[in-house]
Formats: structure tokens, C-alpha cells, sequence
């Protein structure tokens, strides 16, 4: 499985759908930044880091994740070399579990870049309150949403083994973009499962009086459903020449 990791990274030496993703995980520091500079509020690191995480959790990442899931699941078909991968003596559950673990490693990749280009913007800004302690607690709480987040994903393996074309990821990763934008500070928010990470990760979820349990349990089903649905499609499904 771990060489199937090491060809996944050998491919995106060769795409610029991991370069677009660096620079989208960059663009919620970018613009915080911009947002500080450009009205000269100043500030402290801890606000600067409250605002990116929360814009990245429940905003960006939606939209870069739905594109890197169907970048590492289609591109396979389009590229006409699934056929070809599945004649070496690998099952198709080894592989479907090495794309996922290729997506978590993705994602862990974007986390360390959004949080040190904050560090760096903060520093530029001249914000005030820096800490170690609050850098790692940032980079944990960021972490841990996205970990959450890319729980939520699953259903999207399935509609990028349907759909192979990158299309209809971007159109639904920017509908749940904007869906989340309508939901959050909703009393009904901790129950959407791609609002609801955020929510658990900074601790806001206690201010919506609902249970975390019943969240989690949420993301965990999404999950199951996702991966059941998506294992299904893929065991059945015919490969074309």
C-alpha cells in the first residue's frame, strides 16, 4: 500500500492540481492578512488564528477537498489506467484504501501549510500575542476539523467513480461551500456533517446546546454510508478498455 502512496506522490510531481491546492490552503491566511493591512486594525495572532481556521474548515477545504477526491479517484478512468492497475496482484480493496490514505496524507500537507503561511502572515501584519503553545493549539484544532472533514467525504469517492469528469466535484464541493456559509450560527448547524468538524474541533459546539455525541455520530454514518456505497460501486463495476 505504502508504494501505492509513493506512485500517488510521483504523480503530483507532474499535476498542478497539487500546486492549486497549496495555493487555496494559503488563500485563507492571504486574505486575512489582506483584511488586516489594508484596514490597519492590528490585532492579535490568536483572532488571526481563530478567523483562517474557521474560513478554511468550513469554506475552503470543502471545495479543495471535493476536487482532490475527484482528481485521485477519476483520474484513474481518464487516464485509462485503472485497467492496468488492477491486472498487478493488488485487490480493489487495497487500492480504494490507499486512495483514502493518499487523501488523509493530502490533507495532513495542506493543515502544515495553512497554519505555518498564518504564522508568517502574523508575523508580517505585526500581530501581537505570539506563543508556541498557541501555534500548536491552532495547528491541532485545525487538524483535527480536517480529519473530521475528510470523514464527511466519502459520498464523493462515490460520485467521482460515477462521475469521473472534475466537473460536477467542483460544482458540489462550492454548493457545500456555500450551504455551510448558510448554516453556520444556525441552531440546527452541529448537525450538518460538513459544518459540524468546525464546531467540534474549536469547541462552538457547546454554544449550540446540542450534543456532541450525536454529531459525531452524524460524521461517522456519513462516512459509513459513503464508503459502503462507494466499495459497492467499485467491486461491481466493469473496468473499460
Amino acid at each position: 500500500m505504502f508504494t501505492f502512496i509513493e506512485m500517488e506522490f510521483l504523480k503530483l510531481k507532474r499535476s498542478r492540481i497539487f500546486l492549486l491546492s497549496m495555493l487555496g490552503a494559503i488563500l485563507p491566511p492571504l486574505l486575512m492578512f489582506i483584511a488586516v493591512t489594508a484596514f490597519d486594525e492590528g490585532g492579535a495572532f490568536e483572532a488571526l488564528f481563530t478567523n483562517v481556521n474557521m474560513y478554511m474548515t468550513a469554506m475552503f477545504a470543502v471545495l479543495i477537498f471535493a476536487i482532490i477526491i475527484s482528481y485521485l479517484f477519476g483520474r484513474e478512468y481518464n487516464e485509462h489506467t485503472l485497467k492496468t492497475m488492477l491486472t498487478i496482484p493488488i485487490s480493489r480493496e487495497k487500492f480504494l484504501a490507499s486512495k483514502y490514505l493518499m487523501f488523509l496524507v493530502w490533507i495532513g500537507i495542506l493543515t502544515v501549510v495553512t497554519s505555518v503561511s498564518t504564522l508568517a502572515f502574523g508575523f508580517a501584519a505585526g500581530l501581537d500575542g505570539f506563543s508556541l503553545k498557541l501555534f500548536v493549539d491552532s495547528f491541532a484544532q485545525l487538524l483535527y476539523a480536517n480529519v473530521l472533514l475528510f470523514l464527511t467525504f466519502s459520498p464523493f469517492v462515490f460520485v467521482s467513480l460515477f462521475i469521473t469528469n472534475m466537473v460536477p466535484a467542483m460544482i458540489g464541493g462550492a454548493g457545500l461551500a456555500l450551504v455551510n456559509l448558510m448554516v453556520y450560527g444556525q441552531n440546527w448547524a452541529p448537525f450538518v456533517p460538513w459544518v459540524s468538524p468546525y464546531l467540534i474541533a474549536s469547541g462552538e459546539i457547546a454554544e449550540y446546546g446540542a450534543s456532541i455525541t450525536v454529531s459525531y455520530a452524524i460524521i461517522l454514518v456519513t462516512f459509513v454510508i459513503g464508503l459502503a456505497i462507494s466499495y459497492i460501486y467499485f467491486k461491481r463495476a466493469d473496468v473499460s478498455l
